[in-house]
């Protein structure tokens, strides 16, 4: 099986107390990654994709969240712990200490449309009430008619 990784990197925001008020300064990045199992899924396949959100920074996040989006026309296959909002996966993956890693692993029935599919993530995180906006990455595959 041949995969295709694609990796984002992205500043999610620097988060900077005031020195007077006896705070630390912190910086909160993530990255988002994806992997699909194969390059050009056929129709009528499973394309797993993986969505890989990383805390480079040097600081806890609370509340990482994953949003993925669902091509048009593919279902997912089983529940991986995301609700549907609309035409997205969104995936509560709670706090991530600096230099740790979550992934989420997403099945997907591809039905249609033949050609260039564009999947996309993004993510997000907080610091106590301060939302932390993260990078949104995608990539393609290609669907092929079934063999």
């Amino acid at each position: 099986m041949r995969t295709l990784t694609v990796t984002t990197l992205a500043a999610a925001g620097l988060l900077s107390l005031a020195p007077g008020a006896g705070a630390a300064t912190h910086a909160n990045h993530l990255t988002v990654s994806g992997q699909a199992s194969h390059l050009r899924p056929a129709v009528g396949e499973v394309e797993n994709v993986r969505w890989t959100v990383t805390n480079v920074g040097d600081g806890h996040l609370d509340r990482v969240r994953l949003v993925s989006s669902i091509p048009n026309g593919w279902t997912v296959k089983d529940g991986p712990g995301c609700t549907h909002a609309g035409a997205n996966l969104r995936c509560e993956l709670g706090g991530l200490d600096a230099g740790r890693r979550v992934s989420v692993d997403i099945p997907m029935v591809v039905h249609r449309p033949l050609g260039a599919v564009q999947l996309r993530a993004w993510a997000a995180g907080s610091v106590g009430r301060l939302s932390v906006p993260g990078p949104e990455t995608s990539f393609q595959v290609v669907v092929v008619a079934r063999h």
